[in-house]
């Protein structure tokens, strides 16, 4: 029997979104999980697509079709919190990046339940997400055993992640599992023999299972745990649930896993090992402060403000957390608190479509097939509170595929009472024009950021091969692409500063004083910025010739630079280099009462910043206090010789270097001369 034309062309038609989403699983986690600025791109011009594809087809049609869905309100109020956080950002470039993350996340979620009208499609894109959840098992298997790596972590950057992306998987298998083999079941082109089903699946649970102790993880391992204790409990109920759970819980206890080890190392030696706690508190005081939110994508630059110390470390401001380890106290501090409700919301309709779908009349494997996209979508839920999980595209998608097939299958069960809206098309040429002019628009402003960004890390290579023409011509490039971005005036600006080191000619001091200013007024949060500018007064201030060429304007240049650390202390306020900076410049400009003041602030803060020691035992020698230097000598000996043998960071060498050959001759002397 032959198909018809038309029949062909409705079979293509409801494939394309199939082949886009599995599409989009697949290559998601290939570049570092979908973090980098390529994958970005890619992942957003395939929504885009998408999009398109699906526009031309309703208006060739002469009508729009859209699910009423029980989640839509919630979708737009959230989407609004993100659109005034992106308003009122006070750095708008990362902002407005989030923001079109997103609104793609949105319409896929959309375009995926628009799509997905058959339980066919269900089983199909649940196939993809365990083929690639066993993919990156077995490549993390084989990093592990292997290549002997400490801690896998497949194509993604981060083995944590890792570890929540194979709890999916892990969820899907299992649930398939406990309900067993079905022959005449499963579609024909999945059907296969008890035997090798049984063995597909044992397989498929022992690779997942083993790849989620190489990685170490213990969240990986509480969400897998969660997902399985959820499923059983489906299954079986909860009695037989808690003890599987406590089985599994003893059995970690008992039996050495890499797991087990790390666990117990980290526990004795890692003293920032359990510091979520310190984060979670000081997002929480993020928040308290700035209730309606500080700006999408910008708790990086204000967590300085809110750092804690790490007592038993040789630096205790010295680690920077880029995330608070917890997706929703990210989201209340970046969006709002209001933000955290609705998204709360959301995720209660989303359980409460999960179990109205588990409530309906379902075969045996599509009730599997559902309790284990439910188990997944709770796996990555959980590690959203233990990790800012979330903020790896490849688990986001999964998210989003899990949320939208479980609102499909709500629909499917519903039959013919699913709700749509029609949207009749009259003025399909206008209607045309519009959708293709807005797509175009939005097209160039996902494929502007990811050409700049290739344009910068192009440079930047050249830049550190010492191709300094080369590489300030690739710099203005990525800045012409992206003016808005802080990162690439700063990248020109360290070029420029270089330059000047190099050459002492005035026009490079001032290019290079001009794009870091340039960056601070686009990004005004981050310390860095200011600190590269005050480093850029002082070695004008040393230059024998060039932009300082007098004792007043030499002056004036350190105190530029005095102001510019100022600046960033009020951003940074537990940076210890800064004030220690600040000292020298008092030192440097004859102002020894406030250098000794900033000295000892930084001794306070980091009592092993031995550079601020060394500073202190010079001014108390020039000011004959011979007995307050030898005891800071004796300080900085004692210290370097009490970490002499640790594993060190380049962080913990600059606390720890410093030359006090002069100053102890000095003392010697003064010694001698009684």
């Amino acid at each position: 029997m032959i198909a018809s034309p038309q029949h062909v062309s409705m079979n293509i038609r409801s494939s394309i979104p199939l082949i886009v989403t599995s599409a989009l699983v697949i290559f998601s986690p290939l570049q570092e999980g979908g973090t980098t600025h390529v994958a970005q791109m890619i992942i957003r011009l395939a929504i885009l697509a998408w999009l398109g594809g699906a526009m031309a087809l309703s208006i060739r049609q002469g009508r729009l079709v859209l699910p009423v869905l029980s989640v839509r309100y919630v979708v737009i109020a959230f989407l609004g919190f993100a659109v005034v956080a992106t308003i009122f950002s006070p750095y708008a470039h990362p902002s407005r990046q989030w923001l079109l993350m997103i609104i793609g996340y949105a319409l896929f979620f959309y375009l995926l339940v628009c799509s997905v009208d058959r339980w066919e499609h269900v089983h199909v894109l649940t196939v993809v997400i365990v083929m690639m959840g066993v993919g990156e098992a077995a490549l993390a298997i084989l990093q592990g055993l292997v290549w002997n790596v400490v801690r896998p972590s497949g194509t993604f950057f981060n083995p944590n992640f890792l570890a929540g992306y194979l709890a999916v998987g892990w969820a899907i298998v299992l649930s398939g599992a406990v309900y067993g083999y079905r022959r005449g079941k499963a579609p024909s082109w999945m059907s296969a023999s008890p035997a090798l089903w049984w063995f597909g699946i044992v397989a498929s649970l022992c690779s997942l299972f083993l790849a989620v102790l190489l990685t170490q993880s213990r969240g990986g391992m509480i969400v897998l745990l969660v997902s399985t204790a959820f499923i059983l409990t489906v299954r079986y109920g909860w009695k037989l649930a808690g003890s599987c759970l406590v089985l599994l819980v003893l059995a970690g206890l008992l039996v050495p896993t890499p797991l087990r080890e790390r666990v117990w190392v980290e526990h004795q030696q890692n003293p920032v090992s359990y510091a979520r706690w310190q984060m979670w508190q000081g997002a929480l005081t993020q928040m308290a402060d700035h209730p309606f939110g500080i700006g999408l994508g910008l708790y990086q630059y204000t967590y300085p403000l809110y750092a804690f110390p790490v007592e038993g470390e040789i630096v205790r401001y010295g680690k920077v957390a880029q995330t608070p380890h917890n997706d929703y106290l990210q989201m209340g501090v970046e969006m709002g608190v209001g933000a955290m409700v609705v998204f709360a919301v959301g995720v209660f309709m989303l359980g409460r479509e999960l179990r109205r779908a588990l409530q309906a009349r379902l075969s045996r494997l599509q009730r599997s097939l559902i309790l284990g996209l439910g188990g997944g979508a709770i796996a990555l839920l959980v590690h959203a509170a233990l990790d800012s999980s979330l903020r790896e595209s490849a688990l986001a998608i999964l998210l989003v595929l899990c949320a939208g097939l479980v609102v499909s299958v709500g629909r499917l069960t519903k039959h013919r009472t699913a709700v749509v809206y029609v949207l009749p098309i009259r003025w399909r040429w206008a209607w045309g024009m519009g959708v293709a002019s807005l797509l175009l628009v939005v097209g160039l402003e996902v494929i502007r950021p990811g050409l700049a960004w290739m344009t910068f890390d192009s440079a930047s290579r050249r830049a550190m091969a010492g191709e300094t023409a080369a590489a300030i011509q690739g710099l203005q490039k990525a800045i012409a692409w992206d003016p808005g971005k802080s990162l690439y005036h700063h990248g020109l600006g360290s070029v420029y500063a270089r330059a000047f080191e190099t050459s002492r000619a005035q026009e490079s001091f001032r290019l290079a004083e001009t794009e870091f200013k340039t960056a601070i007024e686009l990004n005004p949060l981050d310390s860095r910025l200011l600190g590269l500018l005050a480093q850029l007064y002082v070695s004008a201030a040393q230059s024998p010739s060039g932009p300082a060429d007098s004792v007043e304007q030499r002056k004036d240049w350190l105190r530029a630079a005095l102001r510019a650390y100022e600046g960033a202390v009020q951003l940074a306020p537990y940076a210890a280099s800064y004030r220690y900076e600040q000292a020298r410049l008092h030192w440097m400009l004859g102002e020894r009462v406030e250098a000794e003041q900033q000295a000892k602030e930084v001794k306070g803060l980091e009592p092993n910043f031995l550079p601020a020691r060394a500073l202190l035992a010079r001014l108390w020698m020039d000011q004959g206090q011979v007995d307050d230097a030898k005891h800071e000598l004796q300080e900085i000996q004692s210290r370097q010789d009490r970490y002499k043998q640790w594993n060190k960071t380049s962080i913990d060498q600059t606390f720890l270097n410093v030359d006090v050959a002069p100053l102890r001759a000095a003392v010697y002397e003064k010694d001698v001369a009684g």
